[in-house]
């Protein structure tokens, strides 16, 4: 429990890094061939709760998939949560028609906002919160490598934490360090806000602390083994490509 407090008092760093696609996805993927599993196998240690597939996303599945070694880092990560608090899996491997689907909705969801920029700005936009599909083995969505999760933190009721947004929130208050960033410009934070920040410090601290680099455009996006943790953590190539769970009945899921 004091480590969980102690995670919550300490500040995200803000990040000098610059997020850049062309450059990231020039990082070579050694692919190590490590097999998906199942996260819903452990239910007293990792909720799942398939958002896109309750959303009814063209594609989506019921169950979501990872990378073994992601499974077991989570794992891991559970031990430094509050007693009783578990992970809440939003989305982890991803197919290639789910994320065409995303893609497409956030572009049309964006060209509502501004309606008078260009088709490439708002490709650009949309960028900042769904990568594009690819079925480029060298270029993988980083969900579709199974080294992606999105999840949050339920307490020991089973409620989600207050992490000042909704998962998939396309504003700027998605960003990880937002509420850090407020603070650092002088501003006033008020409970709920400041509730928000150190839950974001929680989950932040507790899944870098076993691996995994966060993509600071989103609060809820963690990585291990894909080119984005590759990025992030500075390791001279990635480990995971582009993989699909092994289905003997249905092998056109991609």
């Amino acid at each position: 429990m004091e480590k969980s407090v102690s995670f919550k008092e300490t500040l995200i760093q803000l990040s000098t890094k610059t997020w850049n696609w062309d450059e990231l996805r020039k990082i070579k993927i050694e692919e190590c061939n490590e097999k998906l599993v199942m996260m819903s196998l452990a239910p007293d240690k990792i909720l799942v709760s398939s958002q896109y597939y309750i959303q009814n996303i063209d594609g989506a599945l019921s169950e979501s998939y990872a990378r073994e070694t992601v499974y077991l880092k989570l794992v891991e990560a559970i031990k430094l949560l509050p007693p009783g608090y578990r992970f809440v899996v939003l989305d982890c491997w991803r197919p290639l028609k789910v994320q065409r689907s995303l893609f497409d909705k956030i572009k049309d969801k964006l060209k509502k906002i501004y309606p008078l920029i260009s088709e490439e700005e708002i490709t650009n936009k949309a960028l900042i919160y769904v990568a594009l599909p690819s079925k480029d083995v060298t270029k993988p969505s980083p969900h579709n490598t199974g080294g992606s999760v999105d999840l949050t933190i339920a307490d020991e009721n089973g409620l989600l934490l207050n992490m000042g947004t909704d998962f998939d929130d396309s504003t700027l208050k998605a960003k990880t360090t937002y509420f850090e960033e407020q603070l650092e410009n002088g501003i006033k934070l008020n409970y709920k806000e400041l509730e928000a920040l150190k839950n974001r410090r929680l989950l932040f601290h507790i899944m870098t602390s076993v691996g995994l680099t966060n993509y600071l455009d989103e609060w809820w996006h963690y990585d291990y083994g894909n080119q984005n943790w590759s990025w992030m953590s500075g390791s001279e190539h990635a480990i995971y490509g582009k993989i699909a769970p092994a289905f003997p009945w249905n092998k056109e899921i991609e």
